[in-house]
């Protein structure tokens, strides 16, 4: 069921509790009159728990959103550093550098797919896997680099070892949801104590118009627990803005070198390094395999 399924449950489900509510009223409305004071007691009590729980979940939904936030900003970090070692060696970097370009591609459409339809429990260390290999790929590549001092590899070890905890963070994150049966409890409360509500009114329309009203702000805050707790699909999304905008300049970047590299007034006819990299990066992935076999 959808997050806004869920939330129009919620709402009914509350709102024909102060239904049941105000038919109790009908059905014992002396022995209701005569526990007036126990059941505004009672009503208190449940509004307090509610309350206070409901504060914790909304601020505890909104503390992990914001935190899924800082993980981005920490992972593009980490890749922009990695990018930047890389562009001290311009002439062998091309293929690490198209590595790397791949793997923001993938995150892309890894967190933010263009149909809509993956949530975040279809995010798994699987795919991290995919961009650890990437990484050790072009941590490999860039060890064969003369011009790469252990000073350059130490560092570029440590981004990519920062890379790493980041995705393993946000995986870790998006597996540990708000357990289902606390959202049940809680809003458990909210129909219990819409229905003591109802049983103080005596079915007029005004009464039952503000419950229908509190019923929607109970299925508001469910709303935006469930949102903020999904952080990468619905209305309140983690901005990709910060991994589109490094790749743009990625990309930008790519071109404008391919454009240097194949000048109109250049007749040396000197063969770009490109294609002997692609064969070294073929040739250094056969040779993991091999050791891993």
């Amino acid at each position: 069921m959808s997050i806004f399924g869920r939330c129009f449950a919620i709402a009914m489900i509350t709102f024909f509790c102060a239904i049941a509510g105000v038919y109790a009223h009908t059905l014992f409305a002396i022995d209701i009159d005569l526990s007036t004071d126990a059941i505004r007691s009672i009503s208190s009590l449940i509004g307090t728990l509610f309350a206070i729980v409901l504060g914790l979940l909304v601020s505890s939904s909104y503390a992990t959103f914001n935190n899924h936030q800082a993980d981005l900003n920490s992972l593009v970090s980490a890749i922009a550093n990695i990018d930047l070692l890389l562009k001290h060696v311009p002439e062998v970097s091309a293929s690490p550098r198209m590595i790397l370009r791949e793997l923001v591609v993938g995150l892309l459409g890894r967190y933010w797919p263009k149909n809509g339809h993956k949530h975040g429990d279809q995010i798994n260390y699987n795919q991290l896997f995919e961009d650890v290999g990437k990484l050790l790929e072009i941590n490999e590549i860039s060890a064969s680099f003369k011009d790469m001092t252990r000073d350059d590899l130490k560092t570029l070890r440590d981004y990519s070892g920062n890379f790493f905890n980041v995705q393993a963070n946000i995986v870790r994150s998006l597996s540990n949801q708000v357990p289902t049966l606390l959202l049940v409890i809680v809003f458990g409360w909210a129909c219990l104590l819409f229905f003591l509500y109802g049983s103080f009114s005596g079915g007029h329309m005004v009464a039952l118009v503000f419950m229908f009203l509190g019923a929607v702000a109970i299925a508001s805050a469910s709303f935006l627990i469930l949102e903020l707790t999904h952080p990468y699909h619905g209305i309140f999304k983690v901005s990709c803005a910060p991994l589109e905008l490094l790749l743009q300049s990625m990309l930008q970047e790519q071109n404008s070198s391919s454009t240097r590299e194949v000048h109109p007034n250049d007749q040396s006819g000197v063969e770009s390094p490109q294609p002997q990299m692609a064969n070294h990066r073929k040739r250094v992935g056969a040779e993991r395999r091999e050791r891993m076999s």
